[in-house]
């Protein structure tokens, strides 16, 4: 069985070009894997913005935090838990203003947990524990073109990813989607064919 963790961060339900884009990554991957489980997590839904107490109970010890810092950190240890067991990561991220959206930053800092989904290494400064995944990044933006100048989202996601571990990693532009929205299915197609 494969397993597949579908992060969203638009805070449209209808007509995301981003979410359009993860779902026809996601129908390829079934028409691929046998078995294939698929859990949806809404950025805007699960992951708050961290907090004092956060901070000081994510860098207590585990074994040393009382009841109140589990408390804290529930939501953030389910939501790294649930990268740690996918297989495949698929993000559907949105431009906001060249970079990415308040709510998919948040569940970033959520999952990039010290000890849980990286570690301090004396060699290589940092070592991801989030190993062994793929993941597929797609990105729309109205009139930014991906991996442009002014693109932050794409470089941020694919760095981040390789920190916690997950080098195979690969950008679909859902771009300038205000520029050319006739063709943005059959531009999202024809890269979902190059990759598979």
């Amino acid at each position: 069985m494969t397993s597949v963790l579908h992060v969203t961060s638009s805070v449209r339900q209808n007509g995301s070009s981003s979410l359009t884009g993860g779902h026809l990554v996601i129908e390829r991957l079934q028409g691929i894997h046998d078995t294939l489980t698929v859990t949806t997590r809404a950025a805007s839904d699960e992951a708050a913005f961290l907090t004092e107490d956060w901070v000081g109970a994510s860098f207590t010890p585990a074994d040393a935090r009382t009841a109140d810092q589990h408390a804290t950190l529930a939501t953030s240890d389910a939501l790294a838990q649930e990268l740690l067991d996918a297989d495949i990561l698929v993000i559907s991220a949105s431009m906001y203003n060249f970079g990415l959206p308040a709510a998919l930053k948040a569940w970033v800092d959520h999952v990039a947990r010290p000890g849980v989904t990286f570690r301090p290494d004396p060699d290589q400064t940092y070592v991801g524990l989030a190993t062994c995944k793929t993941a597929y990044i797609v990105v729309a933006t109205g009139e930014t073109p991906v991996m442009g100048d002014m693109d932050f989202v794409s470089p941020y996601l694919v760095h981040v990813l390789r920190f916690l571990g997950i080098t195979d990693a690969h950008v679909i532009a859902a771009d300038m989607t205000v520029v050319d929205p006739a063709s943005l299915d059959s531009r999202i197609t024809t890269q979902i064919d190059a990759l598979f």
